[in-house]
This record gives C-alpha cells, sequence and structure tokens, in this order.
C-alpha cells in the first residue's frame, strides 16, 4: 500500500476542518466512499475532474486543484479548447429535454463511464441549437473543455473525414504537430483517448452520418459525447448504450414565443389568430419561425395576416424559405434527405404529397402508390427513419405541412398527371369500400345493397370479419377524418355516387360513439354530393343522418322535418331497411319533444321494418326505444316486455354497445315507476359496458340516471358525486346536456344545508 501524499494530507485536512468524515465528503462529492479510499491511497488515477469535485465538496477555493496538478508533476497550463459555436440568442422551450440530457449526464457521467447522447430529428428543429445550448451550460465541470465538429452527414458535398476531425481535436488538446505526422491513426486513437480520460471533456459531433463516421472520435472513460442527426442514429447509440432525444417541432406556445421575441410580443397579441396561422403553417420549426420573422422585421408594411395568407397555398408555402444562402435553403436542406432515398420510397413521399390528408397508413399508403402493403409499409418506415414522417402511436404516419408542400412540388414536376388523377381514384374507391366494410361490422347488415359502394373494380377492400367490433372501431376512430377529407377534395371519374356513399357509410359510427361535429360534417358533404350527383337514394340518405344529428345536437325541430322527408324518400325507393333506421331516428325525436304517441307508431313501424328485413341489431335497439315510447304513453307492462326482450337480444351479440342500450332503458324504467334501488343495478351493468373512450357519450347518459335514482333513495352525497362524474365527460365531449346537469346539482344544493362548498365545486367545472 503506497504512503498517503500530499494530496491526500490536504483532502483530510479541510475535511477535519469541517467537520466531515471521509464517508460525507464522498457522498457531498458524488462518489462512494470506497472509490474515495482507494483514490487517497494511491490505487485510482487523479483525475483532474474528480479533483475538481473534491475541490468544491471542500469549499477548497482551488487549493486541492493546485496540489494534485503540482503532484502529477503537471503545474504548467494545459490545452482547454472550447469549441463551441455562438449559442442560439433566441432559445425557447425543449425543457423536457434539456432534463433528459441532464439526467443522462447525472446517471451516466461516473469515474469510469463515458455519457453518449443522440439527438435526433427532422431538419430544422433546432438540433444543433439544443446541444450547443446545453453544452455551454455545463461545460465548466469538464476540465478538458469543448470539442466541436460538423461530420456533414447529410449536407452538400462529401462527410467529413474522421481522421482529419481527430486530427484537429488532437491539435486543439495541445499535441503538436510533428507528433502527429509521425503516428499512426491507432496511435492517434490512443493519445486523443488518453487525453481526455486525464482531462474529461466534451465531445459534439453534429450532423454525425453513421457509427462508422463517428467510431474514432468517441473518447474514452469521463469524457460526454453529444452527437446529432437528422437520421436515426442505431448503430451508434447501440454500441454505446447511449440516450436518444427525439426532438420533435416547437410546441404552438413555444414558437409564439419565439416569433414573439423577434417582432415584439405586442405585435403578436394584436394579430394572435394571424400569428397562430404563422407557426403552424411554417410547421412550428425554429428556423422557419425565425425566418418569417425576419421577413416580417424587414418588410413592416407586411401585416401578420397577409404572410399567413401567403403560407396557405401549397404551391408557394416555402417560398418564403427559399434563398442563395444554403442554411435557410429548404429547397437545399429536403432535397439532401429526400435523394438519398430508394426509387420507390421516393415516389410514396411525392404521392404523399398529392394525397388530401396529412396522415395516412400502410394499407392506405399502399393503395395511394399503387404497391403491396408490405411494401408501402417498409417505404413508411425508411421515410420516418428519415425523419421525414412522424411516426404515431396507432401505427400510422403523419407528414408536416413543409414536407408535404415539398412533396406536392416534387410530385407536380416527376409523376405524370394521369397516374396522379389515377392514385385518386384508387384512394377514393378504397376509402369507400373500407368504410362500407368498417360500418357493416359495426352493425351487421345494417344497410342493404342500395349503399354499398359499386364501381370498386382492381379495389381491394380491408376486412374485418377476423378481428371484429374492435378492429372496425378502432378504424373508423383513426380513418373517419380523413375519409371524409378525400371525399371532399376528390375529382369525379365516373364514379360521382361514391362521394356520397362515402361519407353515409359511417352513419353506424356516428350513431355508437356519437362523435357531433364530424357527423354533421359528413351529413352535409353527403348531402351535397347526392345533390350533384342526382342520387334519389343518396338524398335520402344523407337526410337521414343530417335529421338524425341534428336532433342530436338540439336542433329537434330540423332534425324531425329532414328524416320525415328521408322516411318519405325511403318508402317511396323501397327501401326498407333504411326506412326502419330513419323511423327508429324520427321515434327518438318526437319522443324528446313530447309527441309521445307518434314516437311510439313510428317505433312499432320501425320494428315491424327490422323483423321483416331480418335486421337483428336494429330489432334489439329499436325495442328498447319501443320500451320508452311505451312508457310514455301508459303502457308501463308492454314497455318492461320489450325492454326485456332488448337485453335478451342484445346478451346474443358480441359488440356490448348494444347490451348497455338496453341495461340503461331498464334502468329508466324501473326508476320511473319508483323502484330506484333496482334500477341501480342496471345502471351499473350498462356503466360496466360503457366505459371505451366511444361510448363517454353513454356513460354519461348512464351516470345522469344513476344520479336521478340516488337523489330519490335520498342518498344525495352520491347523487351530487355521480352528477359531477357526468359533467366532466359532458363538457369533455361538450355535450348540451351539461347545462341540464349543472341546473340538477344547484337545485340539489339548493335543497342542502351547509353546502357552499358545492357552488365552489359546481361554479369550478363552469
Amino acid at each position: 500500500m503506497r504512503t498517503i501524499d500530499s494530496f491526500a494530507a490536504a483532502v483530510h485536512r479541510k475535511r477535519r476542518e469541517r467537520g466531515l468524515t471521509l464517508g460525507e465528503v464522498a457522498t457531498k462529492a458524488g462518489y462512494s466512499a470506497s472509490y474515495l479510499s482507494k483514490l487517497l491511497h494511491g490505487h485510482r488515477t487523479l483525475l483532474p475532474a474528480v479533483v475538481h469535485d473534491l475541490d468544491t465538496a471542500l469549499a477548497a477555493d482551488g487549493e486541492l486543484d493546485k496540489i494534485a496538478a503540482a503532484q502529477r508533476g503537471d503545474t504548467s497550463p494545459f490545452a482547454r479548447p472550447v469549441q463551441l459555436p455562438a449559442a442560439p440568442a433566441d432559445f425557447v422551450g425543449r425543457e423536457e429535454q434539456l432534463q433528459a440530457m441532464d439526467h443522462t449526464l447525472v446517471t451516466q457521467g461516473r469515474p469510469g463511464a463515458t455519457a453518449t447522447i443522440v439527438i435526433e430529428g427532422g431538419f430544422w428543429t433546432g438540433k444543433t441549437a439544443l446541444a450547443v445550448h446545453w453544452a455551454a451550460g455545463v461545460q465548466a465541470r469538464f476540465p478538458g473543455g469543448c470539442l466541436f465538429a460538423d461530420l456533414r452527414g447529410l449536407a452538400p458535398g462529401a462527410p467529413a473525414d474522421p481522421g482529419e476531425v481527430l486530427d484537429g481535436f488532437l491539435l486543439a488538446l495541445g499535441v503538436s504537430p510533428a507528433e502527429l505526422g509521425t503516428s499512426s491513426l491507432q496511435a492517434r486513437v490512443a493519445r486523443y483517448r488518453s487525453l481526455l480520460a486525464e482531462r474529461p471533456a466534451i465531445v459534439l459531433l453534429d450532423n454525425v452520418a453513421d457509427y462508422q463516421q463517428a467510431e474514432w472520435l468517441l473518447p474514452g472513460a469521463g469524457s460526454v459525447v453529444l452527437a446529432t442527426s437528422r437520421e436515426r442514429q442505431s448503430g451508434l447509440l447501440a454500441r454505446t448504450g447511449g440516450t436518444v432525444i427525439e426532438l420533435p417541432p416547437l410546441t404552438a406556445g413555444q414558437a409564439l414565443e419565439l416569433l414573439g421575441r423577434r417582432i415584439g410580443e405586442a405585435r403578436v397579441r394584436a394579430s394572435a389568430a394571424a400569428a397562430d396561422l404563422i407557426v403552424e403553417r411554417c410547421g412550428r420549426l425554429p428556423m422557419t419561425v425565425l425566418v418569417a420573422a425576419e421577413h416580417l422585421q424587414r418588410h413592416r408594411e407586411t401585416s401578420l395576416t397577409e404572410l399567413a395568407e401567403r403560407l396557405d397555398s401549397e404551391k408557394t408555402r416555402l417560398d418564403l424559405f427559399t434563398s442563395n444562402d444554403s442554411a435557410v435553403n429548404i429547397h437545399g436542406v429536403i432535397d439532401i434527405s429526400y435523394l438519398a432515398l430508394p426509387a420507390t420510397v421516393r415516389r410514396v413521399f411525392r404521392y404523399l404529397g398529392i394525397d388530401p390528408a396529412n396522415v395516412i397508413g400502410p394499407e392506405a399508403a399502399a393503395v395511394l402508390a399503387d404497391l403491396e402493403v408490405e411494401r408501402a409499409e417498409q417505404a413508411l418506415r425508411i421515410l420516418a427513419e428519415a425523419h421525414l414522417l412522424e411516426t404515431l402511436p396507432d401505427g400510422r404516419y403523419r407528414i408536416s405541412v413543409l414536407l408535404r408542400a415539398y412533396a406536392h412540388q416534387r410530385a407536380l414536376v416527376e409523376e405524370k398527371l394521369s397516374e396522379v388523377e389515377r392514385a385518386h381514384d384508387r384512394t377514393l374507391r378504397w376509402y369507400a369500400a373500407a368504410a362500407w366494410e368498417a360500418n357493416n361490422t359495426l352493425i351487421p347488415n345494417w344497410a342493404d345493397s342500395g349503399l354499398t359502394p359499386r364501381n370498386l373494380s382492381g379495389v381491394e377492400s380491408m376486412s374485418f370479419k377476423a378481428r371484429g367490433f374492435e378492429s372496425a372501431m378502432a378504424w373508423c376512430e383513426h380513418e373517419v377524418s380523413t375519409a371524409l377529407q378525400v371525399a371532399r377534395n376528390a375529382r369525379t371519374y365516373g364514379a360521382k355516387d361514391i362521394l356520397w356513399q362515402l361519407p353515409t357509410a359511417f352513419l353506424p359510427y356516428f350513431v355508437l360513439t356519437r362523435s357531433w361535429n364530424t357527423w354533421l360534417v359528413a351529413a352535409h358533404d353527403g348531402l351535397a354530393a347526392a345533390h350533384a350527383a342526382g342520387s334519389e337514394a343518396g338524398i335520402a340518405r344523407s337526410l337521414e343522418a343530417l335529421g338524425w344529428v341534428e336532433h342530436e345536437l338540439g336542433r329537434t325541430d330540423e332534425g324531425i322535418l329532414h328524416l320525415e322527408e328521408a322516411l318519405r324518400r325511403h318508402a317511396e325507393l323501397g327501401d326498407d331497411r333504411s326506412r326502419a333506421w330513419t323511423a327508429y331516428g324520427l321515434g327518438l325525436a318526437y319522443a324528446d319533444c313530447g309527441r309521445t304517441e307518434e314516437s311510439r307508431e313510428v317505433h312499432e313501424l320501425a320494428d315491424r321494418l327490422f323483423a321483416d328485413s331480418g335486421t337483428k341489431i336494429g330489432l334489439a335497439v329499436n325495442r328498447a326505444a319501443l320500451a320508452g315510447a311505451c312508457d310514455l304513453v301508459g303502457q308501463a307492462d308492454k314497455a318492461m316486455e320489450y325492454a326485456l326482450d332488448a337485453l335478451h337480444r342484445a346478451q346474443a351479440f358480441t359488440s356490448k354497445a348494444i347490451l348497455g342500450i338496453a341495461h340503461q332503458r331498464i334502468g329508466v324504467l324501473l326508476s320511473r315507476h319508483g323502484h330506484h334501488r333496482s334500477a341501480l343495478k342496471h345502471f351499473d351493468e350498462a356503466l360496466a359496458v360503457r366505459g371505451r373512450s366511444w361510448q363517454r357519450w353513454g356513460a354519461a347518459e348512464t351516470l345522469i340516471s344513476r344520479a336521478e335514482a340516488l337523489h330519490q333513495l335520498g342518498q344525495v352525497e352520491q347523487a351530487r358525486e355521480t352528477y359531477l362524474q357526468s359533467l366532466e365527460i359532458l363538457d369533455a365531449i361538450r355535450d348540451v346536456r351539461a347545462l341540464d346537469v349543472r341546473t340538477r346539482l344547484a337545485s340539489l344544493e339548493a335543497r342542502s344545508v351547509g353546502s357552499a362548498g358545492w357552488t365552489r365545486q359546481i361554479s369550478a367545472t363552469a
């Protein structure tokens, strides 16, 4: 064992002065007591970083640093390069990423370990700015300073030669040119790592191509590697065990903050709506927001509204970001990634620019580009790895507004117009077929052949038979907005009926989920397309959809008029199945406005039509509604008979949605006739099957009924809590019933004593 030297003696003297044990010193410095003991006995190298930590922990004011340097015989100042570029003046946001980088430094940056952080993201997301900002904040902790190199992995010209970069690092670290000239590559790498082992540093490798390019530049223990790349660096991460930081665009708030810093917050506030549009149409990228801000500063006469309008068109959106300066020329930046792609992947990317939607799945991409699904999915993955697409949690992909504009321009130049038209046509037909298949899975045989999309030759639709109800529901949730957008933007190529069939095909989905806003848009789109096509069936279907959603939105008088017209048109067309569904919806509307006898009559009509057409699911839901109609006209026994029959029929379906409807109806009937405890059991059964996100409206309906029953039983506190649960859902889905629930809560409060807290809680939800 070596004798304790002057450095160890100084450490012990300092700790005694401060009344600290060796273990307490180790804890304050961030090391184990065992490691510190070995260091002081000469069994571990006196690394400058460790010495500095001990000096700080003991408040030695640099004394320990000087003693250690003298003990190593290294009294002359060593080279400490700090090669960081200037940190960005207007750095905003990125708190989550900065915290993750700090965490990596703490957990990986221990003696004997090298921390590696790889920042990945698309073009102009601010990867280099983040790396420089973070490194500038922590570089003082590294006695070796900070080394920086742009490796030009994705840049004009050839990538940087790692050997030349290595020599530049060695020169910066104080190695003489003569020594470099006589050393082999292996010797230079070893020398580089030895220097950084003694004086750990931050090594910032900007724009890395791959692991092979970075391999020689990776330091040894104690240092931090900070790399940035527009491509996924799986090899580098696998070999270093590093942390990947995915850098998305700025949030809307951060992008607005950045814009405000450059052009003035007052100007942003004065044109808030236009400012919102500008940052969104800039893709919320730091560079594009800064370019837009510079344009507004240079051209003071240009209003934010004018700039927002200029950025609206895909044909001209990129013009603002086109420049002779390669640093701010968006075409040049994206060209590098685009031209590096395989030909098939480039073609898929171009077609994404002509697709009406900005979100797409592998199946739809295959139809759009006329490829097998496997090849389309592979192309989408490659685009995502190049950060030209964003991968969504549901397995689909999103293209940003700027990349979409670029892809659109590429498609106009590189694709034939006839091929583009055929791609649009294929996509429209595929969505029509898939929507029909999915919705016919949600409510089997809900429509007769009158709604089955025709002219679908050459289109292979999705099948939901094997995966069933849940997969069909998931497809509709993900694709309904895209499908409507495809239909809305379609050009007709001899298939005008598809333009109304596609929106109306989603009626089962809308009925089950009560997605009112999308439902209303689809109904209006379908009606306009049906009139344009001169389709009587289309007009009838669209009026049915429109009347139903108008009733759901509280516009019951308008809804009844449209449903009555749809019922008449279906009768003239002999479409009994559609007539049955329309009668069912009309009966619900009649009941809500007090036309109870008419409600019972049309529900009885629907019952006969469903029975004659063999529509079992329609018969089940209508029996539940017919039970309510009979009860309203004083036929209580008959009402319960229908309700129990609806429950029996619902139990035969794999979908639990119908079961929830049946239990809800029985609970309401029991509660209306004073059997509140029995009603609660059925409300609980309904809630048990109405827990899915797409059934929130149904859960709210049942919670309201449950609260009413609890109130009647005198359980006021439980009733209040249940009303509040329903109110939370209704507010989230912007349901008009929220006002009624607030009224009921206020009524409960008025009847209670000492309920001041209730007022505050009800008001807080408003």
